[in-house]
This record gives structure tokens, C-alpha cells and sequence, in this order.
């Protein structure tokens, strides 16, 4: 068991709220917290929870997942390098990826992964899209390929944006301190005991998960993000409590 479990509601909030404060300040136009607004407003659909009563989610009011939509490999890459690379390594990563244009900047490790989900994307995408849980639902999470940089863990976090939490380096390091695996090293498992560890933390204090997605409230931070109706996916919640911005 990690941290979240001691962490209050309230806690949580003020820390989540300040990784978004952060952002919205950060300089140049890598502002991640708007980036994600766009990227969950354009790219994603709320779909009514399929589960039976007996899962987790269901006992705790849930009443729907988020999952990717019906898109193309071209609109899920101008995704990626908008939410996770600084804007001027963007139209370099797209080169490398699309038309093999060599790149040797910091974010090198993200271009074979994308150049593998570009040739697989339609099987890729029949995958994800297939997988109708969320994070915290009984069942185990999605089967992803090995997971051995923050760039593939990236990756997959935007494919199963309810369902999978990615890390860079200073929030590995804040992950480990607060007593969770490397996720470097053990990226999935890392993943289960965080869920495991926000179902924990919503028992003890009576939250549903219309609660839990709500712990995170950017618009509360950037006045001119459209607030969704269902809240924020689940996995950008538990990013927050770790994430910090370059």
C-alpha cells in the first residue's frame, strides 16, 4: 500500500490543484493542462457503464467509462506531441514518425513506439476501444506491450486514457518516494496498486466515483476550459498527485 490511502480528500485536492496551477504557468505553449482539456473534449467519448452490478465501479455509482474515440493515427499523434513533447521538438517527432526524418532531441525514445502504433494502429485501435472498463472496475486492467520509458508509458496512458496513469522522471521519482514500484520497471503494476489504492482511499471516505473524478477540477485553475460533464478521466487524477511540470 502507498501513500494515497493516508492522503485526505481535501489533501488531494490542493495538490492536484497546485500540479494545475503549475501548468497553466509553465512557460512557452507546453501547458499540459490545456492540452488535455483539448485532447479529452476532441478525441475521447463518455460511454454508459457496461458492468454488471457486482463490480466495483457499479457499487460505487458509476455510470460510465471514457475511451478513445473512432479516430485516425494522424489525429492521435497531433495528441501526443501537443500533450507531451514541447512544442519545438512537435513537427520533428511527427516527421521521424510518419516519414522516417531522423531525430536525435530528448524525446528520441518516443519515435519507434509511435512508428510501431502507426503500423498497427487499426488493430491497436479495434484493442483499446474493445476495452470498455475503467481503472477502477474489478476487472484486471488492459493487456500493453513491455513498458520501458516514460514515452511508451505516455503512449499507452493516451490510448487508455481512463484506465492507465503514465510518470516521467521527477514524477517516478515522487511515485517510488510515496511507496509504489518504479514504474519504470514495473509499469502495470504500478498501475494496479494505484487503483487499488484510490478504491482503498474512496471506501474509507464514502467518495463515489463521480467524487473521485472530480478530486481533479482544472477549470477551477484555467477559466476558459470547457468543464466536461462527467468529469476528468481517471487516470489524469492519479497523474496529478505526482505529476509535477517541467
Amino acid at each position: 500500500m502507498g501513500d494515497i490511502c493516508n492522503w485526505s480528500p481535501e489533501r488531494l485536492r490542493e495538490v492536484i490543484r497546485e500540479s494545475n496551477i503549475q501548468s497553466a504557468n509553465a512557460k512557452g505553449s507546453q501547458k499540459y493542462v490545456i492540452w488535455e482539456n483539448y485532447a479529452l473534449l476532441n478525441d475521447y467519448e463518455f460511454i454508459a457503464c457496461p458492468c454488471d452490478e457486482s463490480c466495483w465501479c457499479k457499487r460505487h455509482s458509476c455510470t460510465g467509462h471514457y475511451r478513445i474515440k473512432e479516430i485516425v493515427f494522424g489525429e492521435f499523434l497531433e495528441t501526443y506531441v501537443k500533450l507531451w513533447t514541447p512544442p519545438k521538438a512537435r513537427e520533428n517527432i511527427k516527421n521521424a514518425v510518419l516519414f522516417g526524418t531522423p531525430f536525435n532531441g530528448r524525446q528520441k525514445n518516443a519515435v519507434n513506439p509511435l512508428q510501431w502504433l502507426r503500423t498497427n494502429w487499426s488493430d491497436v485501435l479495434a484493442r483499446v476501444r474493445s476495452h470498455n472498463k475503467c481503472g477502477l472496475c474489478d476487472s484486471s486492467l488492459p493487456v500493453v506491450e513491455d513498458v520501458t520509458n516514460l514515452y511508451q508509458a505516455k503512449m499507452w496512458s493516451q490510448l487508455f486514457y481512463d484506465c492507465i496513469v503514465p510518470f516521467d522522471t521527477k514524477s517516478k521519482t515522487r511515485l517510488t518516494r510515496a511507496g509504489y514500484a518504479d514504474p519504470s520497471k514495473h509499469f502495470m503494476s504500478t498501475n494496479g496498486q494505484l487503483f487499488s489504492d484510490l478504491r482503498r482511499l474512496s471506501e474509507d471516505v464514502g467518495m463515489d466515483i463521480d467524487g473521485v473524478r472530480n478530486l481533479d477540477a482544472p477549470w477551477g485553475v484555467v477559466a476558459h476550459l470547457k468543464r466536461p460533464s462527467n468529469g476528468q478521466p481517471l487516470s489524469r487524477v492519479l497523474d496529478k498527485m505526482f505529476y509535477v511540470p517541467e
